[in-house]
């Protein structure tokens, strides 16, 4: 019987798929999707599945409108419980091991974001209606405070209303402060905007800057920010920021000195509900695991979305509804050691727990080994992913990727084609006429001697009949 209601499941699913190309985000509901070359959704074998939800909380009752999950290294989950003034800690069990309510004598007022130090453990929490960042110790003790920088590069108007917070491993405090992704450091102190809009050239600011007063300079060279709606700092060191607002380059990966290195494409779907009924993107929150892979989730469809590090789509889950693995209002999404992912429901009021499928294990895998230069290892999940679902593009295309780092672009070639791969085809059908002519250069040198040959041959033997002829016509020889 449930085999049987799989099956209809499974059908029903991809009559709706084969329905509506915008209704994708109630067609995602209880089965993983990917688009296909030709822009078409299409299902793949389940990817997440709920393993348990974090909802009554016994003792500490209901979240209320909680915004921000955070999990440490030991798997421990930490939640900015907004609504209740409150942050919650966790463990890998499922239980509520701590609450706190206060920093420095202050009740917590919304707080909207949370972070753990990995090194001291300390909890730094983005107090969001007291304009301060509060950093207390795992007992509840305090341990620092910080407030609205001063700086003259800071507009007299500007909040510090903290949102979200990372530590980065130079010992840089970064925060998000409306739309404002903002450094700062140990002394309280504004060390400028992340990922600032570039500033054009000005005669007038060179000027400036060249003769102008100390403050006529700070005020001059104040970089405008750029709008973002979330970040987080990953194991690798870089800033991963998310930005809806653009129409590309929506998921942005910033180096140290604030420049994007992650491919300006389009990420996500745009989805037209009805014909009155439209529902933009609005990506919430982004999660980065060690081995690269990116999850991030938007809040407006409930859709969760995962990429590898260059910008290829692996799969979709997730959507609108309120029964178990879809979402009414989706504000945040972490993951822990063992691949889990851990998905806020700001309206729902709970925490879903979902766990990795084999594919999808199999997916990371095989993305990770071949970006860390392990070719022959990536081959070998690849092919275990197409024993599982042979129509898997991303797989094909990355055993495509495999065979032509091995140098079989003809077989790379094949690949690419099942995966409507047309660029990786391009790359290796012009690696593969470059072999050919490589290969059978000196047969083709020959066959062009032999050739001119032939025809400077060819060529006397015809001079030579020609002159007789001439030579017979000039002495009568045919008169």
């Amino acid at each position: 019987m449930k085999r049987m209601t799989k099956i209809i499941t499974y059908l029903l699913s991809v009559l709706v798929l084969s329905c509506s190309f915008g209704n994708v985000a109630m067609a995602a509901n209880g089965v993983s999707i990917v688009q296909d070359a030709d822009m078409r959704f299409v299902t793949i074998p389940t990817t997440y599945e709920v393993e348990t939800t974090y909802k009554n909380l016994e003792e500490y009752g209901f979240l209320n409108h909680a915004e921000d999950l955070f999990m440490d290294k030991q798997d421990n989950l930490y939640v900015a419980d907004s609504g209740n003034n409150r942050v919650l800690k966790i463990s890998p069990q499922g239980e509520v091991v701590a609450e706190y309510t206060e920093a420095f004598g202050v009740a917590l007022k919304n707080p909207k974001g949370v972070y753990v130090h990995d090194d001291d453990e300390t909890i730094w929490i983005a107090d969001t209606d007291n304009y301060r960042v509060a950093v207390i110790n795992q007992d509840g003790s305090d341990a620092q405070v910080f407030y609205r920088p001063e700086s003259e590069l800071l507009e007299e108007s500007f909040t510090f209303a903290a949102q979200k917070i990372y530590m980065s491993n130079t010992g840089y405090m970064y925060v998000l402060s409306g739309t404002n992704l903002m450094k700062m450091d140990s002394k309280n102190d504004f060390r400028g905007y992340v990922g600032a809009a570039t500033v054009p050239f000005s005669l007038s600011r060179l000027l400036i800057r060249m003769f102008g007063t100390q403050s006529q300079i700070e005020r001059t060279v104040k970089q405008e920010p750029s709008a973002y709606d979330n970040f987080m700092i990953a194991s690798d060191g870089m800033i991963y920021g998310l930005m809806s607002n653009e129409k590309t380059g929506q998921i942005r990966r910033l180096n140290s000195v604030g420049t994007n290195t992650y491919p300006d494409l389009v990420y996500g779907f745009e989805i037209t509900l009805d014909d009155k009924n439209y529902t933009g993107m609005k990506f919430s929150d982004i999660t980065v695991m060690d081995n690269g892979i990116i999850t991030l989730c938007d809040r407006n469809t409930g859709l969760i979305y995962q990429y590898d590090q260059d910008g290829d789509l692996l799969a979709v889950f997730g959507g609108t509804g309120d029964k178990q693995g879809v979402y009414t209002n989706l504000v945040s999404i972490v993951h822990d050691s063992q691949g889990r992912l851990y998905a806020l429901d700001y309206t729902a009021n709970n925490i879903t727990v979902l766990a990795p499928t084999k594919f999808i294990e199999l997916v990371h895998q095989a993305v990770a080994l071949y970006q860390a230069g392990d070719y022959a290892g990536a081959k070998s999940y690849w092919e275990q992913v197409l024993e599982i679902d042979s129509n898997y593009a991303l797989a094909r295309s990355g055993y495509g990727k495999v065979l032509f780092k091995e140098g079989r672009y003809k077989e790379a070639m094949d690949q690419y084609t099942l995966g409507g791969d047309r660029e990786g085809y391009s790359d290796a059908f012009a690696e593969y006429r470059h072999d050919l002519f490589r290969n059978y250069f000196g047969w083709v040198c020959l066959a062009v001697v032999v050739l001119l040959g032939g025809f400077w041959f060819g060529f006397k033997r015809v001079k030579k009949y020609i002159d007789g002829v001439a030579h017979r016509i000039e002495y009568g020889g045919w008169l």
